[in-house]
């Protein structure tokens, strides 16, 4: 399931119950989205290298493309490497920092980020790359929005903000016509939707999208080295997270996009690798 633009489903594919894991696959195709020919994982890596943000897109609930993030994260690990996660909310950084330190044990850091009311997907799933975290000493960073302000706008609209959380946003661009376009074609299945809801939504996907722009651009500015983001499939395609945080400074930056064969044509303009099963 994607998680596209809160409330969708039930009023937010962020609300509808996690389904259950998909099993790994025995493998998979890298391909390079510029020239549509395979590549060896090892050649991808080695493209990675060249840039300060390294996207990993996620089926939240598929357990083969968690298999890759953590297989992309291993092999970038090094020095000033950062993991960043949707799955957290930034006002939860101080837990994730303690985790890391360990100072605080796995079971305290999911009470403490609220992960079973926040994310809900079974955390089995993340154990492994959050773990890599600690075991490197790589940061962990949250980089979502609070839940709350996302859904209010997606029900209310940014005019439903008062003045102090509107001068908290960051800054948004509502304008982007091929982000507006992705969004409008992932929400056509969404029977009765009138154009002010529909706005709304979009409104809080943005909030979404340049929140996460911000976090990761912040983590760099003025730092070395690399952030790793994993986040759903609509946030890391170029126009969501990648483009924003550009517009910010994070840069170069690379995209790794899972899809399966019928996606893969239309997928390879937002991507420069794709994850094929």
């Amino acid at each position: 399931m994607h998680r596209i633009a809160l409330l969708a489903l039930s009023l937010a594919a962020c609300g509808a119950p996690p389904a259950a894991a998909t099993p790994a696959p025995a493998s998979e195709t890298f391909v390079d989205a510029q020239t549509g020919e395979r590549v060896p994982f090892e050649a991808m890596v080695a493209q990675l290298q060249d840039a300060r943000v390294v996207y990993v897109g996620e089926r939240h609930d598929d357990a083969a493309d968690h298999a890759v993030q953590l297989r992309v994260a291993r092999a970038l690990a090094g020095d000033d490497l950062a993991l960043g996660f949707e799955m957290f909310q930034r006002p939860y950084q101080s837990a994730l920092d303690a985790y890391v330190a360990e100072e605080i044990d796995e079971p305290e850091l999911l009470a403490r980020t609220e992960w079973e009311t926040r994310w809900g997907f079974d955390f089995g799933l993340y154990r492994d790359l959050v773990r890599l975290g600690r075991e490197t000493g790589a940061p962990l960073v949250a980089l979502n929005a609070p839940r709350e302000l996302t859904r209010r706008v997606a029900r209310e609209g940014l005019d439903a903000l008062d003045e102090e959380t509107r001068a908290g946003l960051p800054e948004l661009d509502l304008e982007a016509a091929d982000h507006r376009a992705m969004f409008d074609a992932a929400m056509t299945g969404h029977p009765g939707m009138d154009d002010a809801m529909r706005d709304r939504f979009y409104a809080a996907q943005v909030i979404w999208d340049e929140t996460m722009a911000e976090s990761v651009a912040r983590w760099l500015d003025g730092r070395g080295g690399r952030v790793i983001v994993f986040a759903g499939v609509m946030h890391v395609r170029r126009p969501a997270i990648p483009a924003r945080a550009a517009r910010r400074g994070a840069a170069p930056y690379a995209i790794v996009l899972p899809v399966t064969a019928d996606e893969l044509a239309e997928s390879r303009a937002h991507a420069d690798f794709l994850v094929v099963r």
